[in-house]
């Protein structure tokens, strides 16, 4: 079993780094003013082996989002690239890496509340699939909650790829093989955000309404990969490219320039 629990942690791809911000398990009973506050909701991912013995429902959420602090004038990470000369204090460090701390839990989904700096912000990546082709940028300012509503995430495989169907003797097979077993094949992720509705995790009480302001993405930032993996575009370059293939062949028309442009 913990073989095929490894096996199942490949489907998050792990990344484990030192973080700077502080993820709170509770709410506090007062903001830094000096500070700003993420909170986000991560849908938990549906466990693929679900049903097997002893295997539970979801995936161990044992991954998440990386924030930058970047630097929009040179079109990266502070600190680093073509921003190595605006860093950021040591102590403070340019990027924030997922911590598993969360607020609220519910069996669909982890609600987490981050104190960060303030700052400029990009959605740098998941796991260690970094979003340099593409991605959103947000301002975090100080003493406000910056509400990013619910994420997902998913594979971004390519058309016509994707893991095998797992079938019993696969399983089996996992199972038997042990360190021998060929590792799975692994795409990068892609994540989707949308606002918070019912069905969600019900905001805690004690966090201050008054404070909270939805979150005012701007598609398009990239930067350097400084996460060691992948490389993809926050919503998926080949969910894109899907996407416009599907649309072509439905008009039998060329794609339109915005499209082409998504694509480049």
């Amino acid at each position: 079993m913990k073989r095929l629990l490894g096996y199942l942690s490949s489907l998050l791809v792990i990344g484990s780094c030192p973080a700077h911000a502080t993820t709170l398990k509770t709410v506090p009973n007062t903001l830094n003013a000096a500070k700003a506050y993420l909170l986000v909701e991560y849908k938990r991912v549906p466990n693929p082996f679900a049903g097997s013995p002893l295997a539970p429902k979801y995936v161990p959420q044992m991954a998440g989002l990386a924030f930058g602090r970047y630097d929009t004038a040179s079109g990266d990470i502070r600190g680093l690239g073509k921003a190595s000369d605006h860093p950021v204090s040591a102590k403070a460090g340019p990027t924030e890496f997922f911590q598993n701390r969360p607020l609220v839990k519910s069996e669909t989904g982890l609600l987490y509340l981050l104190e960060v700096e303030p700052d400029t912000y990009v959605v740098q990546g998941w796991a260690n699939t970094s979003f340099s082709l593409g991605s959103y940028q947000f301002e975090a300012k100080p003493g406000a909650i910056i509400d990013l509503g619910v994420v997902s995430v998913a594979a971004d495989w390519p058309e016509g790829e994707g893991p095998k169907p797992l079938t019993a003797g696969r399983m089996m097979g996992i199972i038997l093989s042990g360190p021998f077993q060929k590792a799975p094949p692994v795409a990068p992720s892609r994540v989707a955000f949308r606002p918070r509705g019912t069905g969600d995790i019900p905001l805690p009480s004690t966090l201050p309404v008054d404070h909270i302001l939805p979150v005012s993405f701007e598609y398009g930032a990239t930067f350097g990969n400084y996460l060691g993996g992948p490389v993809n575009r926050v919503d998926g370059v080949n969910v894109k490219r899907e996407a416009a293939v599907q649309t072509v062949g439905a008009s039998d028309t060329a794609p339109s320039p915005t499209v082409e442009a998504q694509l480049k």
